[in-house]
């Protein structure tokens, strides 16, 4: 039996390796290098340092468990980088969650770990195929491989998850205790489905005034320049002078392309189900997974070189391998018809894309690789000119990583945040092949001068002229208006619009006359009893006076039926919230060292 599950023990770990190990070599960047500061180390997080081995030991659970999610398919590049990147977040919030979990006394036991990882594995322990009796969970085949000592790494990691949601449920326990849900707020809430009425309302909007230069006076700006510097921060930028080395398939590439679509068509003619070779080769995902399928559509529906050669074939019809922008099709032709004079063919396809073959993309990476190691030793312009190659400059990028013409790359930001002007790069990997670069302008954060600001400061000021004109003239209006009646006369007097909901009005319905729909004010005015005048109601669409005309009868009995459910919804979001805010202030307040760019390329 115990040679038996080491044998199915060392199947799962292989697994994990194996896909492990394609990642770094494939969607990393080639391999990594070393840190010479803290070799090993690649961030640390207010002193607590996160291990190159553990990060890697967290990714490889991550990436076997996201392929067996997947069906065994294998991740693309863009979902290899989400999944990293999330993996990294994760890390970060569980390490300052165990550091505030210290702040809040919080304890949990090893035995309380150790108990719920033998007797309650997580549900994608349960559905690994080695852990199964006839389809089902084997709690015995799981049980006798924690206790393998080849299974100590696989143990870790769980163990590590375990631990990480049950301080991630003490610590929600904390945080939701500042949350609570008002029984206006679930009155609210009710009313959004309940409730209908009839409003008649007054609105005061900006658009209704102007603010004379004049009244934002120099004294003004310069206050709020010194009250509110912190929204002038002009943030750290980065410059980098690269060379692209691109990836282009050769004659060779495209050679074999052709003779693979070749060798599908006549397997396809000899018999084989197109259908299926769909599902397995074609490159257009989108029609893949129903064996290629079109369904019906008109010449202008696809590109001339398809249309031409599907509308020239009759129903049956195999044809190809045509060439387009988008590859080589193999076209089969199911069906034709008319449709009010328009002629449609329904077909399926199969496509594939000129690509650069492994070795082609192998051949980029050698070259790239070789010009970072010459620009070590003779200096990046003297290589450049040396070989001619040309040079491109990004604009200025923040620490965020989205590099215009280049897409996003953290990685290689972060190299240019952590390293002086003139230091040169090793290679890093973009969607069309390679690039080494040079860090040639660093701009530090600061503060923008006062001449900078003031356009932006002059329209802050501006918006809030204006609405403090809208309070003040719908203040006035409030002030004169003691009933309906008096809305009609003050309305005549001063040329406004007497604005009339339909009878069933809702609160999440529309307001009339064209006005700007404001949920806001909606929810405010069904507060109203029927036959109640508002006081002034602001929102951020302007300011209103409103009268409930009528107003549904409170069902008492239905309301006391939903008001369980609305709180526990509302509470559970609000709970939620608190939760995210407060993982946000953590961060915020931490010291957090990111060296991944040390080891990682492709972020």
């Amino acid at each position: 039996m115990m040679t038996q599950l080491r044998s199915q023990m060392k199947a799962i770990l292989w697994v994990l390796v194996i896909a492990f190990l394609a990642t770094i070599v494939f969607s990393w960047g080639m391999g990594g290098f070393k840190n010479p500061d803290k070799p090993g180390i690649i961030g640390e997080i207010n002193g607590k340092e996160i291990s190159l081995e553990n990060f890697d030991n967290i990714i490889r659970f991550e990436h076997e468990n996201a392929v067996r999610q997947a069906n065994g398919e294998e991740l693309d590049d863009d979902a290899l980088k989400e999944m990293r990147e999330k993996a990294w977040d994760n890390e970060v919030e569980r390490i300052l969650k165990m550091k505030d979990s210290e702040r809040l006394d919080i304890k949990i036991t090893d035995a309380e770990i150790a108990h719920i990882v033998e007797e309650y594995p997580p549900n994608e322990i349960r559905e690994i195929e080695n852990f199964q009796t006839d389809g089902k969970f084997d709690i015995e085949l799981y049980k006798n491989f924690l206790r393998d000592p080849q299974a100590l790494q696989y143990l870790l990691q769980i163990e590590q998850r375990v631990k990480g949601f049950l301080y991630d449920q003490e610590i929600n326990f904390y945080v939701s205790n500042s949350t609570d849900v008002s029984i206006e707020e679930i009155k609210d809430e009710y009313l959004k489905g309940a409730a209908n009425g009839k409003l008649r309302f007054l609105v005061v909007l900006e658009n209704d005034f102007d603010v004379d230069s004049s009244e934002i006076t120099e004294e003004m700006m310069r206050k709020y320049y010194h009250l509110f510097s912190d929204k002038f921060t002009k943030y750290a930028q980065r410059k980098f002078a690269y060379v692209k080395f691109r990836t282009v398939p050769t004659e060779e590439d495209n050679a074999d392309v052709m003779a693979e679509a070749k060798d599908l068509f006549k397997d396809i003619q000899n018999g084989a189900d197109f259908e299926k070779l769909a599902e397995r080769y074609s490159e257009d995902k989108a029609s893949a997974s129903k064996g290629g399928d079109l369904d019906w559509f008109d010449r202008e529906a696809m590109v001339p070189e398809f249309s031409d050669a599907a509308f020239a074939a009759k129903p049956g019809d195999l044809v190809g391998p045509v060439e387009s922008k988008y590859g080589l099709h193999i076209i089969k032709v199911e069906d034709k018809r008319v449709e009010d004079g328009t002629e449609e063919v329904k077909a399926r396809h199969i496509l594939l894309k000129y690509k650069a073959s492994p070795e082609t993309r192998e051949q980029t990476y050698s070259d790239a690789y070789n010009f970072s190691q010459d620009i070590l030793e003779k200096g990046f312009d003297q290589v450049v000119e040396q070989y001619d190659y040309q040079i491109d400059t990004t604009d200025y990028f923040s620490e965020a990583g989205y590099i215009k013409g280049l897409g996003r790359m953290r990685m290689a930001a972060q190299f240019c945040f952590g390293n002086p002007v003139g230091a040169k790069s090793g290679v890093y990997p973009i969607p069309d092949g390679y690039i080494v670069f040079k860090i040639v302008e660093a701009v530090d954060e600061s503060v923008k001068p006062f001449a900078e600001a003031k356009e932006s400061i002059f329209r802050s000021l501006e918006k809030i002229a204006l609405k403090n004109k809208v309070w003040k003239k719908a203040a006035d209006l409030a002030a004169r208006i003691e009933s309906v009646e008096d809305m009609s006369k003050v309305a005549a007097a001063e040329s406004m619009v007497l604005h009339v909901t339909e009878d069933s009005m809702k609160v999440t319905g529309k307001l009339p006359d064209g006005l700007k729909s404001d949920r806001d004010f909606l929810t405010k005015a069904f507060r109203l009893e029927e036959g109640q005048l508002s006081d002034v109601i602001q929102t951020k669409n302007g300011c209103y006076i409103a009268y409930m005309e009528r107003k549904s009868s409170w069902n008492q009995e239905e309301y006391l039926v939903h008001h369980s459910l609305i709180y526990q919804d509302k509470i559970k979001k609000q709970q939620e919230q608190a939760a995210r805010n407060w993982i946000r202030e953590l961060r915020v307040a931490a010291d957090i060292k990111d060296y991944r760019y040390k080891y990682f390329r492709d972020f």
